[in-house]
């Protein structure tokens, strides 16, 4: 099993030497796309070993990832975030997958997320049911082209397993990055056209959707970090509301 390990970053100078740091020994090559950092994230990037950057423009996440994906070289490839950490166990379970002959007819396999807010392990409000598709076959694999939450496609048919070893991720790493990303994420998912302004769900969506995650998700288990995502959750769907309500009175609906 020969592996690439694929991440884009944009000033992630406080997270990417931890992810690079969890994948240094399993990782054949690293492929890093930067899409305009200005912090030392470049230089965190070009002091690690086996590492090749490349930097380009932001469209969106899936054109980025796909860059990454593209200019890797090796028959298996790991999608990580800044903000993730191949755990020991995973790492230990990649590296035996061979050995064990369970990449014979497999085209990837889902990673079981272990989701961290402010420190503590999420438990509550389906994040501590979080896989993502992060370990496949380059040959067959593809980004699905969303502009925010993409994913990689393989082929119908596709033979796909599940590694119960953790990604751990680090979600919160302060209210500014946060709201930055918020913003972002926002802005792509108005852009992608999947959302049309509505009054009635700008009024109803705040309280709404807190009851829901953090009551009826329970969220409230969680202690604070539960209470602070939630309330993460419903400030996200206001503030792609309140786009949407300010691009309607623009008339650009």
């Amino acid at each position: 099993m020969t592996l690439s390990v694929i991440i884009i970053t944009r000033n992630e100078e406080d997270k990417l030497a931890g992810a690079l740091a969890s994948v240094r020994e399993l990782a054949d090559e690293i492929v890093l796309v930067d899409t305009g950092s200005t912090d030392s994230t470049l230089a965190i990037a070009r002091a690690e070993k086996n590492l090749r950057l490349l930097e380009a423009p932001f469209e969106d996440f899936s054109q980025a990832k796909q860059r990454a994906l593209d200019e890797a070289q090796k028959e298996w490839v790991l999608a990580l975030d800044a903000d993730e950490r191949v755990s020991s166990e995973l790492a230990r379970k990649i590296r035996q997958l061979e050995a064990n002959q369970q990449l014979v007819g497999m085209g990837g396999f889902r990673l079981r997320r272990r989701n961290f807010v402010l420190g503590r392990q999420m438990t509550s409000m389906g994040l501590e049911r979080d896989t993502q598709l992060r370990l496949f076959r380059r040959a067959e694999a593809r980004y699905n082209g969303h502009l925010v939450h993409e994913g990689v496609t393989l082929p119908p048919g596709t033979a796909i397993g599940l590694l119960n070893e953790p990604l751990d991720h680090y979600t919160f790493g302060g209210v500014d990055s946060y709201l930055r990303k918020m913003d972002l994420y926002t802005t792509l998912e108005i852009r992608e056209g999947s959302r049309s302004f509505d009054t009635w769900h700008l009024i109803t969506s705040p309280p709404s959707t807190f009851c829901r995650v953090y009551f009826f998700r329970g969220g409230w288990r969680d202690g604070f970090p539960g209470f602070l995502w939630a309330s993460l959750t419903v400030l996200g769907r206001f503030l792609r509301d309140v786009k949407l309500w300010i691009r309607h009175l623009k008339g650009d609906d």
